[in-house]
């Protein structure tokens, strides 16, 4: 799970290198309607969106295929196709080739811009869009979502409509900006700025007993986590006392590695939220490569967006947070198993054990990479998703998980004490 978390963070720098050489290959065309629009001159859309690890997941068709899923991402600018092999190349006008930089120590990613192409989902449609599509598909994501993912997309739309996002009822309202009008019970309306395709917001937070005012924090929806924050020299921000190291994040070219920890307390609003999960990122790759590192102290992730009814209008340069009050209670929890899971198959319904932590309650049960999950407490995982396989390894210090496995064929029973590790 920590994985994915880093890896949809650090898909956010892409438009660095993709914005300004899309705007270089567009040619002269002949539109039926400019940019982003809704048909049938509607002023409103409700579109479900599924919610898998965090990530807000999308129905998006191109060039009139399949649907697809996206991941609805205020960090990207342009559309990213991440599986290639779900679109037919043959309706692709494939353009200038680019190679990408992501976070990490490994090798560049490639990719090309692809001009000319339709968009739509459900009553929302685009013509004559641009994107860029990678040479080789990100596996991992869908592995890790336990959903096939072929793409992300944000600024786009965000720019286009007043998005809501109701996390309760898992879906995505886009209003025509002029048709949209604020109420107060909407919610708590908080100002934004938008620079370079992202928005920030400034808010007060207490970390190690300190009290920092205006902490400027991206509201990245791409990203799983809680909250993200940069404690580098320039922002004189320090550690909590006590943080773990957790499995290295994976950046879009090699490992990202930092520290988890919780912050005292962060406002939304008049909401506070308290207890924070918060990881605190210190990788060199991770600072030489977000460009607006000393303008901005963190970020805020959909483990904590998820406790709201939010509105972003970018156009009138606010957003509104409207507390989802059973769900704000909640307190912020990491896997107290040890074990991080996979998703694999052609239906992504199997579930393996990808990784187990030393000295993790997973590692005492004497469970193993590799070890294919079959039943958790009587339950066989064949019904579940991802979500809910690890929302059973958060289910309480102390508690108890029996959890059936299969290894070289063979069928083992463990029995893992969950314990809470921050």
């Amino acid at each position: 799970m920590k994985k994915i978390k880093w890896l949809i963070f650090v898909l956010t720098i892409f438009y660095i290198y993709f914005s300004g050489c899309v705007a270089a290959e567009k040619k002269p065309v002949k539109e039926t309607a400019s940019g982003f629009f809704l048909t049938g001159n509607r002023k409103h859309d409700r579109i479900p969106f599924k919610f898998r690890s965090n990530l807000i997941i999308i129905p998006i068709q191109i060039n009139g295929s399949d649907t697809l899923n996206f991941i609805l991402d205020t960090g990207v600018a342009n559309t990213i196709i991440t599986d290639p092999t779900a679109l037919d190349k043959t309706k692709l006008d494939l353009k200038r080739k680019m190679m990408i930089e992501g976070l990490g120590d490994g090798k560049m990613i490639s990719g090309h811009t692809a001009i000319g192409n339709s968009l739509s989902m459900q009553h929302m449609q685009v013509n004559q869009h641009n994107m860029l599509v990678l040479d080789e598909p990100i596996t991992s994501l869908s592995g890790y979502a336990g959903i096939p993912i072929h793409g992300i997309i944000g600024y786009e739309i965000f720019n286009s409509f007043v998005v809501t996002l109701d996390f309760a009822r898992k879906e995505m309202l886009l209003s025509v900006p002029a048709k949209y009008k604020y109420s107060a019970k909407n919610g708590d309306k908080l100002p934004i700025q938008i620079e370079n395709t992202k928005p920030y917001l400034a808010t007060d937070a207490t970390i190690s007993g300190k009290n920092y005012k205006d902490l400027r924090l991206m509201i990245d929806t791409g990203a799983g986590n809680a909250l993200l924050i940069d404690h580098t020299a320039q922002n004189q921000i320090s550690l909590p006392a006590f943080v773990i190291e957790p499995r290295e994040g994976l950046g879009l070219n090699g490992a990202v590695r930092g520290s988890l920890g919780r912050i005292d307390g962060i406002k939304l609003g008049s909401n506070e939220l308290t207890n924070v999960l918060t990881s605190f990122p210190d990788s060199i790759a991770y600072g030489l490569k977000i460009e607006d590192r000393n303008n901005r102290q963190g970020s805020i992730g959909c483990d904590m967006l998820r406790r709201f009814k939010i509105t972003f209008n970018y156009p009138e340069k606010y957003v509104i947070f409207k507390p989802i009050k059973s769900r704000l209670k909640e307190g912020f929890e990491y896997n107290m198993s040890g074990l991080d899971i996979l998703a694999v198959g052609e239906k992504l319904d199997a579930y393996f054990i990808d990784h187990v932590k030393e000295n993790s309650p997973g590692e005492k049960a004497g469970l193993r990479k590799g070890d294919q999950i079959m039943f958790i407490d009587g339950a066989s995982v064949k019904e579940m998703n991802i979500n809910d396989v690890y929302q059973l390894m958060k289910k309480g210090d102390g508690k108890a998980l029996d959890i059936m496995v299969t290894r070289d064929k063979k069928t083992f029973f463990a029995m893992i004490k969950l314990q809470r590790i921050i």
